[in-house]
């Protein structure tokens, strides 16, 4: 515990995670670390006991790279996390895909992310992502739908909720039994440098990861790159040929990554499908009745967001807050200023 204490504390005090990893893996004593950089160890310990009673408090769990709990699959990549700080229901025994891309994919991108999450997750798959906005969101959501497990890797603190959109997507994973992780210590905002270090993460925890709408120059791809170093199976869908979302999946699949177009492959490849009970119910996409109500003002021909409005007597700002959530389900699809109904059955 006390080793535990130290690191953290320096951890902490440092504020520079690739640094302090390296100082661990040449395997160094901490306690020389601490007096080679001239830092008082009362004050390192005081950092970590600090820290660990605000995870207290929020109840997360801080893991050591060292404890027992800590995920084995990562502890063999490069650069792997000294400290996870875990909020919700972190599963060690559960068979882990990644399901990544575009922040504004198309109305395609986001049916495939819903389906394929859908589908990997009623097969008992859990389905790892960024909670970013579009395909991270999207397959999150899908996973949960169909009642199964889901991972949120954050690029920041996990006391703070990026994007904000997504408070409520944080408090259904926890609720339903997922969990939400960050190598980050409380406090730290989203930075940009940050979320290329969280890919890392985000591939090392799963056996691999399906990409889904990127565009060449997409953080994606920096993912996939990582997968590929950590030795995971990167699976590309393809998409248009026509549209920019989809160079960088193309581009993954002229350099070798496995080409899918049904979430049945994945399972096929890595041999865990399993009969599904004839007798289970589906479970279908939950909408409320405030949804429902704005979907039926919707068509497949794009409106204006004025026109939903004038239609709607809800106040802006609670129709816009209904219309993010339907989207996030994939019902909608949000145009510049307009929306579109995608499924005829609501």
């Amino acid at each position: 515990m006390e080793e535990k204490l130290l690191w953290l504390g320096f951890y902490l005090k440092e504020r520079n995670i690739f640094k302090s990893i390296k100082y661990f893996e040449e395997r160094l004593e901490i306690r020389e670390i601490i007096k080679f950089k001239k830092y008082s160890e009362t004050e390192i310990i005081n950092l970590a006991q600090k820290e660990l009673e605000k995870a207290e408090k929020e109840k997360v769990r801080i893991l050591f790279i060292k404890d027992k709990e800590f995920p084995e699959k990562l502890k063999t990549i490069s650069y792997p996390p000294l400290f996870l700080y875990v909020k919700g229901n972190f599963l060690q025994d559960k068979n882990l895909i990644a399901i990544i891309g575009s922040r504004k994919p198309t109305s395609y991108g986001k049916e495939v992310a819903y389906k394929f999450s859908k589908k990997l997750a009623e097969n008992n798959v859990g389905i790892v992502s960024g909670l970013a906005r579009g395909i991270d969101s999207i397959s999150h959501i899908g996973a949960l739908d169909s009642g199964g497990y889901t991972i949120g890797v954050l690029g920041c603190g996990v006391d703070i909720v990026y994007p904000a959109e997504n408070r409520e997507l944080f408090k259904k994973i926890i609720k339903n039994g997922g969990v939400i992780i960050s190598e980050f210590p409380f406090g730290t905002k989203p930075k940009k440098e940050n979320f290329p270090m969280r890919n890392r993460i985000i591939s090392g925890l799963c056996e691999g990861i399906v990409v889904i709408e990127a565009g060449r120059k997409s953080g994606t791809l920096i993912t996939a790159k990582w997968a590929l170093n950590q030795g995971r199976e990167v699976f590309a869908i393809p998409g248009s040929v026509f549209s920019s979302q989809s160079e960088g999946t193309h581009y993954l699949i002229k350099e070798g990554a496995n080409m899918i177009t049904s979430p049945e492959e994945i399972l096929d490849y890595f041999g865990w499908k399993k009969e599904v009970d004839s007798l289970k119910i589906k479970k279908e996409i939950e909408v409320t009745e405030e949804e429902k109500e704005i979907l039926s003002h919707l068509s497949f021909y794009p409106q204006h967001v004025e026109e939903i409005f004038a239609k709607v007597d809800r106040p802006p700002f609670e129709i816009l807050s209904i219309l993010t959530e339907l989207e996030l389900k994939g019902l909608v699809e949000n145009l510049p200023g307009k929306y579109v109904k995608l499924k005829a059955n609501f």
